[in-house]
């Protein structure tokens, strides 16, 4: 099978239309040439008919009569490359008398030609000339201009495949540079394209690639420090569940049993949630949606997860406050926004001392609506805001307050805003606190 080649394909191209531009410009020239010839053979002949009245007016004046003057111009003109012939106002041709001495006619190449003329209205009335000529030269003349052009054309084109073929080797000579890069780069999308010129496009290209490259390198290393991070949280948890069996098969059977047990069940589920959580990023790195946006409303979605966390807020002494007065539509995943909802409320509570406070309000806008979730508890320190959402993240007071946590509702919070089309605002609340406003846009 013949490959196919770019190069091959574009000096087909360019030598497919200097073939087609010597085509049309040939093709142009022969009917300029052709009608130049004409017009000079017919000037000629038009010459030689002025030539031949301008003898008749001289002669006329001398013999007086038309046949007389007729005859001595048959006798004394004659023209190369041309037959002289005259006609009669009846339209047959004069023949003079035996004893006129004619001029012997020119042998003429076909093809022949033949133009009449009046005589002289004044002088001969009714009286015509006839120049006979020979037009073989004109049909050489054309014929020589057909194997020029003929001759020139293939050598021509061969120039263009030759020229076509240095040209395009050298325009593409970036791109097998750029093929020979690419089939360098392993699997960790280490190296780069080589840029000739970034300007023209396959600069540009260059360019794009390379920068797909680089996300490439990014999402690879997030994706590492990811497995790196989830092993290292999943490692304390199995290793405390291992702990507590290995602590339960040290001590006699009793009452102990039940405890270890529990502990173990506490590891368990935390370890089930993280799992949970770790599927819940995977599937939105991965750009899957497990259900389609449908309208709703967020009120009805913040009120009944309100009520899941009424006995937490409680065993927490920590006051739950739910405003939302009015219905406030928007796009959404039920189940998805519970869940986003219900990592800003947990949040708040668990990072809010005893006897504070956690208000959730939703309000309707022109450009949709917002959720905002408000709390007095630990508050974030300016520099921690930035890498809230960073996998596994966890600043030091809440390490410290809730040893426990994961760090993944943020990122989970964030993707679930993402496929909702909301924007995530965190800010300090007055005089302490944290405040998160969630902006949906309209339904």
């Amino acid at each position: 099978m013949i490959r196919r080649s770019i190069r091959l394909r574009l000096t087909a191209w360019y030598a497919g239309s200097i073939l087609l531009a010597l085509l049309v410009g040939t093709w142009g020239a022969r009917r300029y040439v052709r009608q130049s010839i004409e017009a000079e053979f017919a000037r000629s002949q038009e010459v030689a008919a002025v030539l031949v009245r301008g003898f008749f007016r001289a002669e006329v004046l001398e013999y007086r009569m038309v046949e007389g003057t007729i005859s001595h111009i048959l006798g004394e003109l004659a023209i190369p490359d041309r037959h002289i012939h005259f006609l009669r106002p009846d339209g047959s041709e004069f023949v003079p008398p035996p004893e006129i001495r004619v001029m012997p006619l020119p042998t003429l190449e076909p093809p022949l030609r033949d133009i009449e003329r009046a005589l002289d209205p004044d002088l001969a009335p009714g009286w015509q000339v006839r120049l006979t000529s020979s037009a073989a030269p004109l049909t050489r003349q054309l014929a020589a201009v057909d194997r020029a052009a003929l001759l020139a054309t293939p050598i021509a084109v061969l120039f263009a495949v030759v020229l076509g073929w240095v040209l395009t080797g050298r325009t593409l000579r970036p791109v097998a540079a750029m093929a020979d890069a690419a089939d360098r780069i392993t699997g960790d999308a280490s190296g780069r394209l080589p840029i000739a010129v970034p300007d023209d496009e396959l600069g540009r290209l260059g360019i794009r690639f390379n920068a797909l490259l680089d996300r490439l390198d990014h999402a690879i290393a997030t994706q590492r420090r990811f497995v790196a991070d989830a092993a290292h949280e999943l490692r304390t948890p199995i290793a405390r569940a291992r702990g507590a069996g290995d602590l339960a098969l040290s001590l006699p059977q009793g009452a102990d049993d039940r405890d270890a047990l529990q502990r173990t069940q506490q590891e368990l589920e935390v370890m089930s949630r993280l799992v949970d959580e770790l599927l819940e990023l995977a599937r939105s790195d991965s750009g899957r949606s497990e259900a389609a946006l449908q309208r709703g409303f967020l009120d009805d979605v913040v009120a009944d997860v309100a009520r899941r966390f009424d006995a937490v807020a409680k065993r927490h002494a920590v006051t739950l406050e739910v405003d939302v007065p009015e219905e406030a539509p928007v796009r959404m995943d039920a189940a998805a926004l519970a869940r986003l909802v219900g990592v800003f409320v947990d949040n708040a509570i668990r990072y809010t001392p005893a006897h504070g406070q956690v208000r959730v309000a939703v309000r309707a806008e022109a450009s949709g609506a917002v959720l905002v979730v408000e709390d007095s508890g630990i508050g974030i320190p300016p520099e921690e805001r930035k890498r809230l959402f960073e996998r596994f993240f966890r600043g030091t007071a809440a390490r410290q307050l809730a040893p426990d946590g994961s760090g993944l509702g943020l990122p989970i919070a964030r993707a679930i805003a993402e496929r909702h089309g909301a924007r995530i605002e965190i800010d300090a609340n007055q005089p302490s606190g944290t405040r998160i406003t969630v902006r949906f846009p309209r339904a």
